[in-house]
């Protein structure tokens, strides 16, 4: 019986001993864990123990942790996987598997080495007993389902029919497109001027007739002020037909949980 660490040529043997251990996991999860092993191996090792045709009795896989405060200060060593194949020596394999993984530790500096395992398995709790460790601490962990959370959609307008009037997002409100900003063409003041603008430039177009500056320049005026009107009683036929009418937009108000 010899204890060696895994070499690259131990490969096929190493993954037939982790599809034992691990027949959950798929190939390419043992192959990322093979290229880990590989590239950590300053603080990460597996010892393979076989006989002495070189056949594989059993694996142990241990780490370097550099520090785990419910184990004591400073690196702990931790056995990731302890794997023994069905033989008589069994136990001897695995007191063998475990002075090593302890020796490996040791040398980088580890003052505690540890394992842990589940609280069904009276078997290996024996054993990691009989190993020379002592029982340090027991944990029961809980679960509870939880349903899987419906999208929240956007807020909208549920007037059939009618486009929303914003859409309510987490940084903020955004005003959908195509919304009416104003009552008609300008705002009512600015409307009002105009229209008595137009009627004064009507007025003194007879009066001014035969001046040559005003004889020219107001019944240009009074052209731009009949299209003005007809575009203005256009607008307002158009928002009529449409039902939109001259109202205020109101956005609603969002809070932010964070504020």
């Amino acid at each position: 019986m010899k204890i060696r660490a895994l070499s690259i040529a131990d490969k096929p043997a190493w993954l037939a001993l982790r599809r034992r251990l691990h027949p959950a996991l798929s190939d390419q999860q043992h192959a990322r864990d093979w290229n880990r092993i590989m590239e950590e191996r300053d603080r990460r090792a597996t010892l393979l123990c076989v006989d002495e045709q070189g056949a594989s009795l059993g694996m142990i896989e241990v780490s370097r942790r550099a520090e785990a405060h419910e184990l004591g200060a400073g690196p702990v060593a931790y056995v990731d996987a302890l794997h023994l194949e069905p033989a008589q020596a069994r136990e001897a394999t695995a007191r063998r598997l475990a002075e090593a993984a302890a020796s490996w530790a040791q040398a980088r500096g580890c003052r505690v080495l540890a394992a842990d395992t589940s609280l069904d398995n009276q078997w290996q709790q024996k054993l990691l007993l009989e190993l020379g460790f002592e029982e340090f601490a027991r944990k029961v962990v809980y679960r509870r389902a939880l349903a899987v959370p419906t999208p929240v959609s956007p807020v909208a307008s549920t007037s059939p029919g009618s486009q929303p009037l914003a859409q309510v997002h987490a940084g903020g409100v955004e005003e959908s497109v195509g919304q009416d900003h104003g009552p008609g063409w300008w705002p009512g003041p600015a409307r009002a001027v105009i229209i008595v603008l137009g009627i004064l430039s009507f007025y003194f177009t007879s009066i001014f007739s035969g001046s040559l500056f005003f004889g020219f320049v107001l019944p240009v005026l009074d052209l731009l002020f009949l299209i003005y009107l007809l575009m203005l009683f256009v607008s307002m036929k158009y928002r009529h037909k449409t039902g939109a009418g001259e109202r205020q937009l109101e956005l609603p108000q969002v809070f932010n949980d964070s504020e």
